[in-house]
C-alpha cells in the first residue's frame, strides 16, 4: 500500500508516480525488488486512509519478487517485522483477530482477490 506523495519527486519514464514509491517501499519495508506488479485499484484511483485523514493510497500486489541484499533504509518512525510462510488462511484469520488494521486488511483482501482471479489460490 503506498501514501500519496510518498516518494513522489522521483519519476520514472513510463511508470506512474504511486508504482515508483510502491518500489522503494517494497525495497524499505520487506527487502524485496522487482516481479510482476499489479494495481489494486482502478487506474488514476487513490482511496483515503479513513474520512478524518486526507492522504490516499493506492494498493499493489507483486508476484515474485527478488531479495535485495542491501535495501533503502526505514523511515525513521517504522518499526516493521517481515513475517514470511504466512498462509491465505492465517491472513483471514489475521484480519478477524484484528491483527491488521482496517488498510492493511482491506489491502490483504484486495490481494487475495488478485491472486484467486490470477489462478495462485483458491
Amino acid at each position: 500500500i503506498v501514501e500519496e506523495g510518498k516518494h513522489s519527486t522521483v519519476e520514472v519514464v513510463g511508470e506512474p508516480n504511486t508504482l515508483v514509491a510502491a518500489r522503494y517501499e517494497l525495497e524499505e519495508e520487506c527487502h524485496l525488488a522487482g516481479g510482476t506488479w499489479y494495481r489494486l485499484t482502478e487506474d488514476g484511483v487513490s482511496v483515503p486512509m479513513d474520512k478524518y485523514v486526507v492522504t490516499e493510497i493506492t494498493p499493489y500486489l507483486v508476484i515474485d519478487p527478488q531479495h535485495v541484499l542491501d535495501p533503502r533504509p526505514l523511515d525513521h518512525e517504522e518499526d516493521i517485522e517481515i513475517v514470511a510462510g504466512i498462509s491465505v488462511e492465517e491472513i483471514l484469520q489475521m484480519i478477524r483477530e484484528g491483527d491488521f488494521n482496517l488498510v492493511g486488511g482491506w489491502g490483504a483482501m484486495l490481494a487475495l482477490e488478485k491472486l484467486r482471479e490470477l489462478g495462485e489460490t483458491t
